[in-house]
């Protein structure tokens, strides 16, 4: 009688139990949570367990978080490849290289409906731009959209490079939110550093490394002849709708515009 005894509580505890365990497994079942006195009782993941998503469910869930990021980027990418094809004045401004490259960029607006306003001042440099406000006055004047500037060619071999540093930073603030590019000099040689300078402060987007490019020169040995300045403006144009920070319809006309 006494070993019966001892025995007795055990089987009492697997019952007990067990009834916990079932009350558990169909409380994982239920619809909503059940809530005692403010605090709800969490549902274990058997159900989960036993009746898993359907493969199918979650490839669809998988496909649709992966359009979603794909489109993200994508759309993205359009902003930034946009062109804006929309009519620009156009303003080409600044040393003697703006007259190989005027005449090229007066088909591109015509063609692409465009107005083109060109202003050159003779043997200038980063330092006459800078302290005369000059292109803040003309922009003030001609009221561009766009800017296209170039100034360098008189500074290609000069010393103490860094000092032109304040020049070319306050010649594009004088440009201010204006979509603007400088167009670097074609360099005839190696210069000390004038190229590296203006693009360090334009900033790649905003700079037209012209140096590198192969040039036939008029008899001072600087200036493109005028079917190579035509070749370089086509070179520029096709930058600009590619690589620039603000990309402009510039399609390439068939004809060219030479000076008389």
């Amino acid at each position: 009688m006494h070993q019966k005894h001892t025995h007795q509580p055990l089987w009492q505890v697997i019952w007990i139990l067990s009834i916990v365990i079932f009350a558990l497994g169909a409380y994982t079942f239920v619809g909503k949570e059940i809530e005692i006195q403010g605090t709800k009782i969490k549902k274990s993941a058997l159900k989960d367990y036993l009746n898993p998503a359907p493969q199918e469910a979650l490839l669809a869930q998988y496909r649709h978080d992966t359009y979603s990021d794909t489109w993200a980027k994508n759309k993205e990418l359009i902003r930034k490849e946009a062109i804006d094809s929309t009519k620009q004045i156009i303003l080409l401004t600044g040393d003697s290289m703006c007259e190989g490259l005027m005449f090229r960029f007066q088909d591109y607006a015509k063609l692409n409906g465009h107005t083109l306003k060109t202003v050159i001042w003779y043997s200038s440099g980063t330092p006459g731009w800078s302290k005369t406000d000059s292109l803040r006055k003309l922009i003030k004047i001609h009221k561009p959209t766009y800017v296209f500037f170039t100034t360098g060619s008189n500074e290609l071999f000069i010393r103490n490079i860094v000092d032109r540093e304040k020049n070319i930073q306050q010649i594009i603030g004088q440009a201010g939110d204006l979509p603007f590019i400088w167009i670097g000099p074609p360099n005839w040689a190696e210069d000390t550093g004038i190229n590296d300078l203006i693009a360090k402060n334009a900033g790649k987007d905003r700079y037209f490394k012209s140096k590198g490019l192969t040039f036939k020169r008029l008899s001072d040995g600087a200036h493109p002849e005028w079917n190579s300045a035509a070749v370089w403006a086509d070179t520029i144009a096709g930058w600009v709708m590619k690589k620039a920070r603000k990309k402009i319809l510039l399609k390439k006309p068939k004809m060219r515009n030479y000076p008389y």
